[in-house]
């Protein structure tokens, strides 16, 4: 009988452990995994340990589990070098096979290990999706126009294709995670759900991180530039540039503050200046082109704490000032930077940039790259 009683003591002991150290339950839905990009794990259960009711059945039990979490731990053991090993040469069986891993590592996994499994993970992603096929390649754009315009396409036009290419095409026909965008001067390239991927990883982070990666999911989705214009509406713009200054101030202590800021002044700047092929306002700064921008523009007035709630009204100042006025208040060098004479287009422009304390971001080195996939990566890294 005392045997009994340590048997059970010992065996709730152990129960109360492993439940304690299993993942908050309302932080993943199964039911949510979909296709390619969520093949799901079912965790180790504590069931058995509960329902146990006699030394024996717990003694199984607890050897069960045990033996069901040192296969876990083998599994995370090899999860690192499996997402290294997929590349460009991998079939999506490899791809399922790390997700399925995923599944069952992350809930147990810590946040530094959650973040660079994601970010090892979108690399993978980028690898297993490139194709050999070049940018001047006739046949290639040939078929991918047919492949976004859902054609059918002719097996003699796919024989001149390179084999991966055929390969992620027939993955694209099977409804896998592959897609395809146009870039703009006769290139494609194969892309693929990135909310599907955020999906995976975003029950397992904290609520900013896990707003964060959504955000970025959302927005890299589609491309940003397009033949040297910005590729979204001015209304997006500005939604953009709001949310990440809110996101600032949500989350000062963040660990992707600093990722948050370089997003805002991007979109800041862009907000004022454009792009190259992308003006709101006329050459000379006084009106918009669009009346519906200047009304998005003026309701960022009212917002209270805000950056740019003070940009937009410096800029309506500058907008009303007369040329003398202008060039008394920021008088403008003869010459740039490159020692090349400075036109009346980037006269106004330069003004403007003084007037707003508003530097390019494109002006320094870019270490990080925030506009692509889920997560700021390093330029080097890519």
């Amino acid at each position: 009988m005392q045997k009994n009683k340590i048997a059970l003591i010992i065996g709730a002991s152990l129960l109360f452990g492993i439940t304690a150290c299993q993942p908050p339950a309302d932080k993943t839905d199964p039911s949510d995994a979909t296709s390619t990009s969520t093949q799901t794990a079912t965790p180790p259960s504590t069931q058995p340990l509960i329902e146990a009711k006699t030394p024996k059945q717990l003694t199984t039990a607890l050897v069960d589990s045990s033996a069901d979490r040192l296969r876990e731990q083998l599994i995370c053991s090899k999860l690192d070098d499996n997402i290294n090993a997929v590349d460009h040469t991998s079939k999506i069986e490899s791809l399922r096979a790390v997700q399925r891993q995923l599944a069952a590592c992350l809930p147990a996994a810590d946040n530094a290990e959650v973040l660079q499994w994601l970010v090892n993970y979108q690399a993978m992603y980028a690898r297993f999706l490139q194709s050999d096929s070049s940018i001047d390649d006739e046949d290639f754009f040939t078929v991918m126009s047919n492949v976004e315009q859902g054609k059918s396409i002719a097996v003699a036009q796919l024989r001149k294709i390179s084999p991966r290419a055929r390969y992620l095409i027939g993955l694209i026909r099977s409804n896998a995670d592959v897609s395809i965008r146009y870039m703009g001067a006769n290139d494609f390239e194969f892309h693929h759900d990135l909310s599907a991927m955020a999906d995976i990883f975003t029950p397992y982070l904290p609520d900013d991180q896990s707003e964060f990666i959504q955000r970025m999911a959302q927005d890299n989705q589609e491309l940003f530039w397009f033949d040297a214009a910005i590729a979204f509406s001015f209304e997006e713009l500005v939604e953009r540039a709001v949310f990440w200054e809110d996101f600032m101030k949500r989350y000062p202590q963040s660990n992707f503050y600093n990722d948050a800021k370089a997003l805002f002044d991007t979109y800041r700047y862009l907000l004022f200046f454009g792009s190259e092929n992308t003006q709101w306002f006329d050459d000379d700064l006084r009106k918009f082109y669009i009346p519906a921008d200047e009304r998005l523009m003026m309701q960022l007035t009212e917002r209270t704490d805000s950056q740019l709630a003070q940009d937009v009204q410096k800029l309506l100042v500058f907008m009303q000032q007369s040329d003398d006025e202008r060039h008394q208040s920021y008088p403008v060098p003869d010459k740039d930077e490159n020692d090349q004479k400075i036109n009346a287009w980037q006269v106004t422009h330069y003004q403007l940039g003084q007037a707003l304390a508003i530097s390019s971001p494109w002006d320094s080195v870019r270490a990080r790259n925030c506009l692509h996939g889920i997560i700021c990566v390093d330029e080097t890294s890519q």
